[in-house]
């Protein structure tokens, strides 16, 4: 392990996950997502989602969060459905575009962390931290997206989709 990251604390890694977070953009995304949820799945299914976040929550590996989300695309149609609300990206379903941000957005966040607190990728105690800092950041991630997907799906008439879409959200 390298000198700088084995003088870094649990509360360092933490302060710098939730800092991440709590960036615009990272809260932003997890709202669209949240939204896309709410539009395709509908309040029917939220217990994929709470299952989304129970596997996120309890799992030491991010492969059971993506495995989840690889299965669930695969198995009910409406994680394949596209928003078609969402001028950014009209055509990719939730799951798809799910996967995308927990595999690529996310991975590139924690590795910019990772730089940032010092920790490298020649040994194996630094690879096992930078993991746990992925996994960190989509804990993170899907606890907003599934904030958002549960106060969307609540909302009753056509008033708040309207409002969603005037905002370009």
């Amino acid at each position: 392990m390298s000198p700088k990251a084995k003088a870094l604390s649990e509360m360092q890694i933490v302060i710098a996950v939730s800092k991440e977070a709590e960036k615009e953009d990272f809260y932003d995304l997890a709202q669209r997502l949240g939204y896309h949820a709410a539009v395709a799945l509908k309040k029917e299914h939220r217990s994929q989602m709470t299952g989304l976040e129970a596997i996120a929550n309890g799992t030491l590996k991010r492969s059971d969060v993506l495995d989840y989300v690889k299965k669930q695309i695969a198995r009910i149609k409406e994680w394949r459905e596209p928003s078609r609300n969402d001028e950014s990206d009209s055509q990719t379903g939730f799951g798809e575009r799910l996967l995308r941000v927990l595999e690529q957005d996310l991975a590139a966040r924690a590795a910019r962390l990772c730089q940032e607190l010092g920790i490298g990728e020649k040994t194996e105690e630094d690879r096992q931290l930078r993991r746990r800092l992925h996994l960190l950041l989509m804990r993170q991630f899907i606890q907003s997206m599934v904030a958002q997907y549960e106060f969307r799906s609540a909302m009753v008439g056509g008033r708040e989709e309207k409002l969603f879409t005037e905002q370009g959200r």
